[in-house]
């Protein structure tokens, strides 16, 4: 797999160019053991890059990536941690990020620590981010807690990249079947409806249909138009309010094929943090708060919630979960995971239960996505057809039948 960097060499020049690697963590690695600073890094070919990993305002989440990674490296090499977060800062190409740096950097001189500073941003830093952190420097294993940091971020990174990249293809075709069926709808079907409702025989029931959308499209276009567009946005509005969350979250676990990478993919996130966390020296009921904190689906946080009670009392996080009422079908917990962690409570191996479970959702993730593209390709293949069919058979029928007409 190929991999387009941008870079700042050991003499502060910039450095572009393609690197090949195995995944996104290798082709870093590979760079920053040349003594290169990398500035952006994305994977070559893959048009969704440049939407998925950059937002205006907001820091991205390679721009964290980069960030623990250097970082991390800097230290480990003997550089202080005031010296390589000014070098950090000044090599960013994120404004919004440089200034939050510089602010940490600021604090830090003023006496607080590495996560008390990075803690005072929430919306740059997660709960995960900040705990590894605090851990690190109150074990003394900062350099290599902000390893265990950058290997979890890059796998997420990994996974909404693989997610995102299935539900491309399909958004595509659909955006553009729609569009182009408004096009026709609105501007060429009214252009041929008197001539069609000019004709003295009776016409076929397809091209009846035709016009009676087309007319519905000539009058009401422009409402039908603006009223998807302001659904969509009243949507995405709710989908951000509290009491809107649960019901929309349960909704789309409930949906086939996409509500089993929606479970897979959060049981991923869940079980890497709480891996994670509990290699850098965090417990169980620790682990657990952080995970709700930094889980984004209401109803997993919800059952973590429940369950924290009774692992502060002293049961066993297995136990907890297992005592859920789940649906056969679709568990939330499936059994595996139950079974898994049960192994790592008697084995005091905690950390490598939650570890192999991720990989294994994460595997799940990876063929649910691929699977996904693969059966919708052929159906939106023949959605698109039945379209164009249809309306090319409502046109041509009139057609045959005047020139049946003209040769008697």
């Amino acid at each position: 797999m190929k991999f387009n960097y941008l870079a700042f060499d050991k003499n502060n020049q910039t450095q572009k160019g393609t690197i090949e690697a195995k995944d996104l963590r290798e082709a870093t690695k590979l760079l920053i053991e040349q003594g290169w600073f990398i500035k952006r890094i994305t994977p070559r070919g893959r048009f969704k890059s440049g939407f998925t990993e950059f937002s205006i305002g907001r820091v991205s989440l390679m721009e964290k990536v980069l960030f623990a990674k250097h970082l991390g490296v800097m230290l480990k090499s003997g550089i202080n941690l005031n010296e390589a977060l000014e070098v950090i800062s000044e090599q960013s190409t994120s404004k919004t990020f440089g200034k939050v740096i510089n602010n940490i950097l600021e604090n830090i001189k003023k006496g607080q620590s590495l996560g008390s500073a990075m803690s005072r941003h929430p919306k740059v830093f997660d709960s995960l981010f900040v705990n590894i952190v605090k851990v690190g420097e109150e074990s003394g294993t900062l350099e290599e807690n902000l390893n265990y940091l950058t290997n979890e971020l890059e796998e997420r990174l990994e996974l909404r990249r693989n997610v995102k990249a299935a539900a491309f293809y399909p958004a595509i075709v659909l955006s553009s079947t729609f569009g182009l069926g408004f096009i026709l709808a609105y501007f060429v079907l009214p252009k041929i409806t008197d001539l069609f409702k000019s004709l003295s025989f009776e016409l076929p029931f397809t091209t009846k249909i035709l016009l009676w959308v087309a007319e519905i499209m000539e009058k009401h276009g422009l409402f039908i138009f603006g009223g998807v567009v302001l659904s969509i946005i009243i949507l995405r509005a709710l989908t951000k309010q509290k009491f809107f969350k649960r019901p929309w979250h349960w909704f789309l676990i409930k949906m086939p094929i996409l509500g089993n990478i929606i479970i897979n993919y959060n049981l991923v996130l869940i079980n890497r943090t709480l891996a994670i966390l509990l290699k850098s020296g965090l417990t169980i009921d620790q682990g657990i708060e952080i995970a709700i904190q930094t889980t984004n689906n209401v109803i997993y946080q919800n059952r973590l919630k429940r369950v924290l009670p009774q692992v502060q009392k002293g049961n066993k996080f297995s136990d907890a979960i297992a005592g859920f009422k789940q649906s056969k079908r679709k568990p939330l917990f499936p059994l595996l995971t139950i079974k898994m962690i049960g192994v790592g409570e008697r084995s005091g191996r905690m950390d490598e239960s939650f570890g192999y479970l991720s990989e294994y959702f994460g595997k799940e993730v990876d063929n649910s996505t691929k699977n996904l593209t693969t059966v919708l390709e052929p159906l939106l293949l023949i959605f698109v057809g039945l379209v164009v069919g249809f309306i090319a058979i409502s046109v041509i029928s009139p057609i045959y039948q005047i020139t049946g007409q003209f040769r008697r």
